[in-house]
């Protein structure tokens, strides 16, 4: 009987330890919603990763000093053919907005130097995207495609900047 006993003791003090160590647990829902309505979409564009990629503003090559302009046009990321939105019938007018890049200024950057550039709206570089500003773009009809002009300038450089490959990233935003 006393074996018996110590044992059912054991077996509760065990029963105690184990059940003290369960953790508790919380469940909730969370709503998961998407509004299909009318909109635009950025043709020729591509998808990497969970960003998209409208396309390169790519100056090509030059050497460490130029006396020229350095001009580029924006290539759409899909065929190297223009940045064009198109928009349903719902939509009257879209916006185009393009940040500073990484460094917030315009800057092509490698390890040790900086490179400023600006981008335009005109082939004749004189209507400049401001920062973060909306330019309004007004289809022509539902579904008609709208060239988004996108173009850059470097301003010639007589001092010399190092070798290598210079970079940055636009953000560029189309609301409607």
């Amino acid at each position: 009987m006393k074996k018996n006993r110590f044992l059912t003791t054991g077996l509760f003090i065990f029963s105690a330890i184990v059940t003290t160590s369960s953790f508790a647990a919380i469940s909730g829902q969370v709503d998961v919603k998407l509004n299909i309505s009318s909109g635009c979409t950025v043709e020729n564009s591509k998808v990497e990763g969970n960003m998209n990629k409208f396309g390169v503003l790519d100056f090509g090559k030059s050497a460490s000093t130029w006396t020229n302009v350095l001009t580029a046009e924006v290539a759409s990321a899909g065929n190297g053919g223009d940045l064009v939105v198109t928009c349903d019938a719902g939509v009257s007018q879209f916006n185009v907005s393009v940040n500073g890049g990484e460094r917030g200024n315009r800057t092509l950057s490698n390890a040790t130097d900086h490179v400023s550039y600006n981008v335009y709206q005109d082939a004749a570089r004189s209507k400049l995207y401001d920062l973060n500003t909306n330019v309004p773009f007004t289809p022509t009809a539902a579904s008609t495609p709208v060239k988004v002009p996108m173009f850059g300038a470097i301003a010639a450089n007589a001092s010399a900047v190092s070798d290598g490959n210079y970079t940055d990233t636009l953000l560029v935003t189309v609301s409607f």
